[in-house]
């Protein structure tokens, strides 16, 4: 089907299922009993409703052994910071999260600087900048600076997933995404699992606990999320695809707004998000 080789397809598919994410993630995490297990819980689910996505691409497996050896050090990331981004995502607002989540880009600016001597480019430097700005102004709440473990959870999580992105070098490009999908979920559910020691017993009750249509709901947005947003960089520019992106920062803003009206932190979460729109469009160029 030639309207499944349409970035802007894949572009649209994803701010839709981010936003359905962030809502229906913010009614089931109410009911979280523990952070981990929830993390396994979503992660299975997520890679359940990949299957379903598997005829849509292309079957391919890669010949290079250290593919295999790559994707296995990147889901032990993945792991981590699917982790750390459930708990953060629990302590911070949709919109705040979805701003945070640009940090990863400044990050991969930095140690392409550091690591691979890449060209020092000024206007990549002012994006980064900006998107580092406008997440201060995130923190800045009644005249000082207020970082809360969520907030500083975030960026650590960033931090790894930017490492993993430096690692992971096309990966994707070597599988069926839809299989590839399933991978980097299930694994590192299986890691987690395996660290936090949890049976199939607690992850029943902890399943139990939940309101299954959000809790479900959350899984294939997120499911949709993930293979929109690598299919869209295989297809599209990465100059337009990555600020188009960033709008979900700027929608769930809005969404928040009706769903509890707060002027003040409306006016600077539009002006955060903006800023950081504008610096992505500067890292990217």
């Amino acid at each position: 089907m030639k309207i499944l080789d349409s970035w802007e397809l894949w572009v649209i598919i994803y701010l839709i299922s981010a936003i359905i994410f962030s809502q229906s993630f913010r009614i089931s995490k109410r009911q979280m009993k523990n952070v981990g297990r929830m993390t396994v819980l979503l992660e299975i689910c997520t890679a359940f409703f990949a299957i379903f996505f598997l005829p849509l691409f292309r079957f391919t497996f890669p010949q290079d052994l250290t593919i295999y050896g790559t994707l296995f050090l990147v889901t032990i990331i993945y792991a981590a910071t699917d982790r750390l981004n459930i708990e953060a995502r629990y302590g911070l607002e949709p919109s705040t999260f979805s701003m945070l989540k640009q940090l990863s880009t400044v990050f991969m600016i930095f140690f392409g600087l550091l690591f691979f001597k890449e060209a020092f480019v000024f206007e990549k430097l002012v994006g980064a900048f900006l998107i580092v700005f406008a997440n201060l102004l995130l923190a800045f709440e009644r005249g000082k600076f207020q970082f809360n473990k969520y907030f500083i959870i975030s960026v650590l999580s960033n931090l790894l997933f930017a490492i993993a992105m430096m690692i992971n070098v096309n990966i994707s490009d070597s599988f069926n995404l839809a299989f590839y999908t399933i991978l980097t979920v299930s694994i590192p559910a299986l890691f987690i699992s395996l660290f936090g020691r949890y049976s199939m017993k607690s992850l029943k009750e902890e399943f139990s606990s939940y309101d299954k249509k959000y809790f479900l709901l959350s899984a294939f947005s997120w499911c949709l999320m993930l293979l929109s947003s690598v299919r869209a960089y295989q297809l599209g520019s990465v100059t337009v695809v990555a600020p188009l992106f960033a709008l979900t920062s700027i929608l769930n803003a809005t969404i928040e707004y009706f769903l509890n009206p707060n002027k003040n932190r409306f006016l600077q979460k539009i002006i955060a998000a903006l800023l950081i729109i504008l610096g992505v469009i500067l890292v990217k160029i």
